[in-house]
């Protein structure tokens, strides 16, 4: 897979970034998760990079939708359109909705992914270099974000989850409401461990932080 040859990385909010950092590695510290190899994360994610991250700036950012994971059904789709992970870009497509963006790391019913002909903001980190290198080859658009400073063709933005980073992703780009669906951290989605659990609290933080910048509403549903 070959990289484009326009190598552009883009950094949104380099002090939020750092800020960011440290509050989830200091949250998530003890509970397993592989940081030392985001770095090598990032160098690989630039490889699989088949769409220009400059183009996020040619959409209409005034208002965004975003879906995530319990989403159920009821879209009222409003502006730009933004599915966190595959699962909820089959309960969308399912209900007639197809988004402009996904965000995701390969990890919740990534198959769904494959084929879209949407933009894919596809994550990598060190936990989950086999998913990406397994997944990001068949997605057609796909813009690599990661979670150290990026190397080449990437995209760099705060946050931790899927979730957050999609809100950060619509505030940095100018949205000026942002409407999000389903975000719901008392919903058991996946798994309920100690390492969900955290990473709820988290996005809950960070799009809280978000919601200074810009107009957020938030439903469960």
């Amino acid at each position: 897979m070959g990289a484009l040859s326009l190598r552009r990385s883009i950094v949104l909010d380099p002090l939020e970034f750092k800020l960011s950092r440290a509050v989830y590695i200091r949250a998530m510290s003890g509970l397993g998760l592989n940081f030392s190899n985001d770095a090598k994360a990032a160098e690989l994610a630039g490889d699989y990079c088949s769409s220009d991250p400059d183009q996020l700036w040619s959409l209409n950012w005034e208002t965004v939708t975003i879906y995530m994971p319990p989403y159920t059904g009821n879209p009222n789709p409003r502006g730009l359109i933004i599915a966190v992970e595959g699962f909820t870009l089959r309960k969308l497509l399912g209900d007639g909705v197809v988004p402009d963006i996904v965000v995701t790391d390969f990890d919740y019913e990534p198959d769904n992914v494959m084929g879209f002909n949407g933009i894919v903001i596809g994550h990598a980190h060190g936990d989950n270099l086999d998913a990406y290198i397994k997944y990001a080859k068949h997605v057609s658009r796909l813009i690599p974000s990661v979670q150290v400073w990026p190397s080449n063709c990437s995209i760099l933005i705060p946050g931790f989850t899927d979730g957050d980073r999609a809100v950060y992703l619509a505030t940095y780009m100018g949205s000026r409401q942002i409407i999000v669906r389903g975000f719901n951290p008392d919903a058991q989605i996946k798994r309920s461990d100690e390492v969900k659990k955290t990473k709820l609290k988290l996005a809950e933080y960070f799009i809280g932080r978000a919601s200074r910048l810009t107009n957020i509403s938030i439903s469960k549903y």
